[in-house]
């Protein structure tokens, strides 16, 4: 939804993009202004109170929004061997810990109330032996447990609290099926590779859902297979690709082992840091072309910064899109401006 935006509702937009990075909370906003036709705030944090949309810890252990009607495949799919969700649980019942019971208990207090991370090891500090560390018991939970709807809200920065997920209902099978096509979907043609990275799990794990399901593939220029939907959209390369804006963590960015189609190499170190950090960028037909930054307090100034020198059109182009950008995010401020770092 890059080339032209649609008009299309919040929710059914995430799921064609297999959910969204929200680790930073405005992220996924931004990104769906990029994506949809007068897209308003408002609508996603509606979804959100409606329970239409779930903030949980999903794929490579990392915070995304998902629907509430794809929540328990991802969940499914996104568990994997020695992570933090298995790793945990399996400490505490070896060392003779009821482990469905904790879960129940810690359950319960967040039906009172929900409760952040410190919260939660200090109140059940007591249940997991002193020779395991606090999150042991807090790893109990994120399976069960997904982040309460305000922490979704644009602009929120209080950190993560928690309540009770539903109950998983889906198949195994089924779910990592599911979540493949929703790749395949989102960004495909893509290798097994890229798959891998952006699920954070093994090709094992996922191959017999993807051999299951009725692929093209491609030959990619330096030899890779490429596999996708067969009825998938695959645009002519010669199809013009308008400047665009993507928030930080755009899952564009972190959907492929090798990024080379969207990021140059000689800019991955400057726009995906060593912290995982992923910097929001702006997109020059259809390539990482620049930074941007646009605080949501403050002084309302966005500053760009082009990674190498751009025509008097294309920078035209940029700053336009800026100031679009700008007056969604800074609606009520007559003094915005636009800056360009030097190079």
């Amino acid at each position: 939804m890059l080339l032209e935006r649609v008009e299309l509702d919040a929710v059914t937009a995430i799921e064609r993009l297999a959910g969204m990075q929200a680790q930073y909370s405005p992220s996924p906003y931004i990104g769906l202004w990029s994506r949809l036709e007068d897209f308003k705030r408002d609508e996603l944090e509606a979804a959100l109170q409606a329970q239409l949309v779930y903030k949980a810890t999903l794929m490579r252990g990392t915070l995304h929004l998902v629907s509430a009607r794809q929540f328990d495949l991802f969940r499914l799919a996104s568990r994997f061997p020695r992570h933090v969700w298995t790793e945990g649980p399996r400490q505490l019942k070896e060392l003779g810990v009821d482990v469905e019971a904790l879960r129940e208990e810690i359950l319960v207090a967040l039906d009172n109330r929900p409760l952040k991370k410190p919260e939660l090891e200090k109140a059940f500090r007591h249940r997991v032996p002193a020779n395991l560390p606090d999150w042991v018991a807090f790893s109990v939970i994120l399976y069960s447990a997904i982040n309460h709807h305000e922490d979704a809200r644009f602009g929120h920065f209080a950190g993560s609290r928690y309540r009770r997920a539903p109950l998983p209902t889906a198949d195994p099978e089924d779910a990592m099926r599911a979540v493949v096509t929703s790749y395949l979907a989102a960004f495909g043609p893509a290798t097994r590779g890229d798959l891998a990275q952006w699920l954070g799990r093994s090709v094992s794990q996922f191959s017999a859902a993807l051999d299951s399901l009725d692929l093209v593939t491609f030959q990619a220029e330096d030899g890779r297979k490429l596999v996708d939907l067969r009825d998938a959209p695959r645009p002519d390369p010669d199809v013009p690709s308008p400047v665009r804006f993507l928030p930080k963590w755009d899952n564009l960015l972190l959907a492929y082992d090798r990024r080379e189609r969207v990021l140059p190499e000689a800019l991955r170190k400057i726009v995906i840091r060593k912290n995982g950090d992923v910097l929001p960028t702006f997109l020059v037909d259809g390539m990482v072309a620049g930074a941007w930054e646009a605080p949501l307090r403050g002084r309302a100034i966005m500053s760009l910064e082009a990674f190498s020198s751009l025509s008097a059109p294309k920078r035209r182009a940029v700053e336009s899109e800026a100031e679009r950008l700008h007056a969604w995010l800074r609606p009520d401020e007559a003094g915005r401006e636009i800056t360009w770092k030097q190079a």
